[in-house]
């Protein structure tokens, strides 16, 4: 299967990295941990277009396909992007189009509208208090909810940099919106997970013991080559979900929360103590890991689904049935 961009999808990927990259650094990261005032980036998001990605070009979007969303989402999480682009771009947007609402899509666009999506597989909406409608999923489709018909409690999250609530409505879920989120997140863990990679490199580059980098150490070589190893064999998992869904769609989030947590215990290893406190960057990006690994249904979850599939007594058996739709 053919997993290559276009050149236009290339060059739009790689914007919205160095948008990503560019303005939500580390120190501005540090800042919002401090209680400082950090302007959000929500503007430029629409003004770059990048929440209007999945929509028609009649109605303002760019008309990309799923992959697209999902190297966006791979490069939101490997900044560790705080504001809920993705599940806008990549859930809100198709929903409000499969609804017909188009005026609401268009300022949703243009960022002048907030509205989030509930479902029974997302425990906790990121930034409620901001939104002016909410999408209740059903099994036929979705609709629309006001601010005032639901009740917003505020939630403590184990992620420092997200403001995050329980709200209170029934939704059953459809398959569009736990289809996209579920292979969204994966998508995000696969770029944590990269970011750790590299911060652990860092780290081992500059960190000296017995006279030499730790990077030296062969005990500290394999640790990470495990890690990428894992996330190389992760990544075309997430993609080919992106591109036929079906059973990939589990496949992909077990795999991604799998890699992510490896990720994170070896990054942490590799700092030794200093893994855990305050002061290192890591834990930045190992707690949106742990959050995220929980959203769209955990590793358990999509075990359950995927079991009866693979293993059930109609289920076809063999190499070429592993990643069947």
């Amino acid at each position: 299967m053919d997993f290559r961009f276009t050149d236009d999808q290339q060059e739009l990927i790689d914007a919205a990295k160095q948008f990503f990259d560019g303005e939500h650094t580390t120190e501005r990261m540090r800042a919002q941990l401090d209680g400082k005032d950090v302007p959000p980036l929500w503007n430029q998001c629409a003004e770059l277009g990048l929440l209007g990605i999945l929509a028609d070009e009649q109605q303002g979007g760019l008309g990309q396909d799923f992959t697209v969303m999902t190297a966006i989402a791979e490069a939101a999480g490997y900044a560790g992007f705080a504001e809920p682009l993705v599940e806008t771009a990549g859930l809100v947007v198709p929903l409000l189009q499969d609804m017909g609402e188009t005026e609401k899509l268009e300022q949703v666009i243009a960022g002048s509208l907030r509205i989030a999506p509930l479902s029974p597989r997302l425990f906790a909406v990121q930034d409620a208090d901001q939104c002016d409608y909410f999408i209740a999923t059903h099994t036929e489709g979705a609709s629309l909810i006001g601010k005032d018909e639901v009740d917003i409690t505020p939630l403590q999250s184990i992620d420092p940099l997200r403001k995050v609530f329980k709200v209170s409505h029934a939704s059953e879920g459809c398959p569009l919106s736990d289809r996209n989120g579920a292979i969204l997140s994966a998508a995000q863990i696969c770029g944590l997970t990269r970011r750790i990679i590299d911060i652990s490199v860092e780290y081992a580059k500059d960190r000296e013991q017995f006279g030499q980098p730790i990077g030296a150490f062969q005990a500290i070589k394999h640790h990470l080559a495990n890690v990428h190893t894992q996330l190389e064999f992760t990544r075309p998992t997430v993609f080919l979900a992106a591109l036929q869904g079906g059973r990939a769609v589990h496949q992909a989030k077990i795999a991604a929360a799998e890699t992510g947590i490896l990720a994170a215990e070896t990054g942490i290893q590799v700092h030794g103590g200093m893994g855990y406190t305050y002061e290192v960057n890591l834990h930045l990006f190992m707690k949106r890991i742990w959050a995220v690994s929980a959203e769209w249904g955990d590793k358990n979850d999509h075990l359950n689904i995927l079991t009866p599939l693979v293993l059930g007594d109609d289920a076809p058996i063999g190499p070429g049935a592993s990643f069947e739709a």
